[in-house]
This record gives structure tokens, sequence and C-alpha cells, in this order.
């Protein structure tokens, strides 16, 4: 998308994708745990990790996690918070050894991978029987704020119009023919900001960085955005946590 190298795209929102992005619900880690069936001290390996949010959710349930993205600028911020193991590598080149990982997961990245390479590197580094996980956090649009920002977005943002979709990414690894036991499902979250959480959260985005034109036009319409729509000095995203389970043959 674009003419950004797909493994630079996140160098500028390091920062803010480190201090402002949401967390996963405990009860969607739940349910991949349960449903890949890792026991305690497994091996998790969490591709296109970013600032390692997910890859922490991971280490803290006792397993042994690693964290693999292709961004220094990501994975510093990673490194700087600890709780993991931190590697560069890429979801079709993960670096890691075959058969060393019982369960693989990429949170709020599938969908910029290359399918089919990355299910063969997903299957050479697994050991037998071993499980795949991916999950998203996808905002509604069911307040005035929410579809205002997404209006917001789609006027604003070249790059937000041509974003892959959620929804074509989970059709796409549910369709291929090396996937076996899929399995989904979906879970609430919400994130409430105060104004500086609010612009820190909306920089955290790739297709704000690289597609909007008129930044100074943007940013008032932003903070404007947050004074019509705040209660109590603070406005809510409200997501759907979408996961999806799967194996390979």
């Amino acid at each position: 998308m674009g003419s950004v190298d797909p493994e630079k795209r996140f160098s500028e929102t390091a920062d803010p994708y480190d201090s402002h992005r949401p967390s996963y619900p405990e009860s969607l880690v739940d349910w991949v745990l349960k449903t890949s069936g890792v026991a305690l001290g497994a091996r998790v390996a969490d591709v296109g990790c970013g600032t390692g949010i997910s890859t922490r959710l991971f280490a803290a349930r006792g397993l042994g996690a690693v964290g693999i993205d292709p961004n220094e600028e990501m994975l510093a911020r990673a490194r700087a918070r600890g709780g993991a193991d931190y590697r560069r590598g890429s979801a079709s080149a993960t670096g890691l050894p075959a058969h060393s990982v019982d369960l693989m997961v990429a949170a709020q990245a599938f969908h910029w991978f290359n399918l089919e390479p990355t299910l063969l590197e997903f299957k050479r580094v697994l050991k037998p029987g071993g499980w795949c996980a991916a999950f998203w956090n996808e905002r509604t649009r069911d307040s005035a704020f929410l579809r205002a920002y997404e209006e917001l977005l789609l006027r604003s943002s070249s790059e937000y119009r041509a974003m892959p979709h959620i929804s074509d990414a989970m059709a796409a690894i549910r369709s291929s023919r090396a996937v076996v036991a899929w399995t989904q499902s979906e879970f609430p979250n919400v994130q409430s900001m105060d104004r500086a959480a609010f612009v820190g959260r909306v920089y955290s985005s790739s297709y704000v960085a690289h597609g909007i034109s008129r930044r100074k036009e943007f940013d008032r319409a932003i903070r404007e955005l947050f004074d019509r729509h705040a209660v109590g000095g603070r406005v809510e995203f409200k997501y759907r946590s979408l996961g999806a389970c799967w194996r390979l043959r």
C-alpha cells in the first residue's frame, strides 16, 4: 500500500504506538490458550509484535514468548519494556529454528502479511500439532463520535481508504488449502482517552503518519472532534476484538 516500505512504515509511529495503542482482553488470551491447548512453559512466537503489547500478554501467562518484528524502531520500544525475548525477523522469515514453537500468534498484524509464504514459515517453525492464532482490535461505529472519526479518516487519509480489511484477511486465511480446524470468536474491548491520549492514539496509525496531506487541517479537525464529543474530558474507542485459531496441514 503506497510507496512506503512495509518494514519501515511503522518507524514514525513507534513512540505513539508504544504509549497509546490498546491492549487486548484477557478473555481473548484465555480463548486462544484454551483453543490451542498450550500449557505452562510452552513456546509462543508473536509475529509482527511491534512494541510487544501482545507478546507480554502471553509471557505473563508463564509461556516462553518471543516477539518477531522487522522494524528496529518498534523492537527498541519492546526491548525497553522487557518481559520477553525480541528478535528481528519477518512473517515469512522469522529466523526461528524448525519445529521449535507450540503456538504462532499475530496481533494487529496478519493483514500485512503475504499469506502463503507466511503459512509455510509457520508450518516450518511449529512443532507437530501446533496452532496458529491471529487477532485484532477493530473499531466499532456504534457512537456518534466513532462514526465522525471514521468519516474524518476517510476524507483525510488516502492510505486509510486503501487499507487492507481485517475481514478480508480472515477470509483469506480461512480459505487457504493449508488451513484446517478453523475457529473464530469475538470479545468486547474499550479504550478511554483524555485529549493527549486521543491525539497519541490517532498518530499511532501508519495511515495517519503516511496518508495525511493536509496535516494542520487534520490536527485541527481531530481536536475539534474531541471537544465536541468528550464527556468528562474523555472519549472512548470501542472495539470488537476479533480472534481466529487454526492448524496447518
